[in-house]
């Protein structure tokens, strides 16, 4: 889960106009983690990230993000204190043409297949799922 300092980064990305897109799973195959995930896209949406929803019934477990195809960040770490301070991670950044321009072209699959959430879509969830994913939130620093 991403700590406030991470979410403020990305949203005040967005807000100054870089173009910040979001590629995740449509469903989840660890359903608190999923649903702690689910309650931050209000505010990323809002903020202008465009979130992309990976079909079912498979999980994207990529973790990497490019930057103008010149910098690539690839590596096992997901965006959260526990993989950073805790679990033994690996993150290779890597500038020029290779591999860059490749991990744009992954990313121009992702979303070729995805669909992008809409923050109308979000908020029409029952009220029910975004309780719940509340209350996952609440608990994510103990998962």
């Amino acid at each position: 889960m991403p700590d406030e300092s991470l979410i403020a980064a990305v949203t005040t990305a967005s807000e100054r106009g870089v173009d910040v897109e979001l590629f995740v799973s449509e469903l989840g195959d660890q359903p608190m983690v999923f649903h702690a995930q689910r309650s931050y896209y209000e505010v990323l949406l809002r903020a202008g990230v465009r979130i992309y929803l990976y079909p079912a019934p498979y999980i994207l477990h990529a973790k990497h993000f490019t930057v103008d195809d010149d910098l690539a960040v690839i590596g096992s770490s997901n965006m959260d204190m526990r993989s950073f301070g805790l679990n033994l991670e690996v993150v290779m950044m890597v500038s020029g043409r290779f591999p860059p321009p490749r991990c744009g072209a992954v990313e121009d699959r992702y979303r070729a297949i995805s669909r992008e959430l809409t923050l109308e879509e979000h908020l029409d969830h029952h009220v029910g799922t975004r309780i719940l994913d509340n209350l996952a939130r609440l608990t994510s620093a103990l998962q």
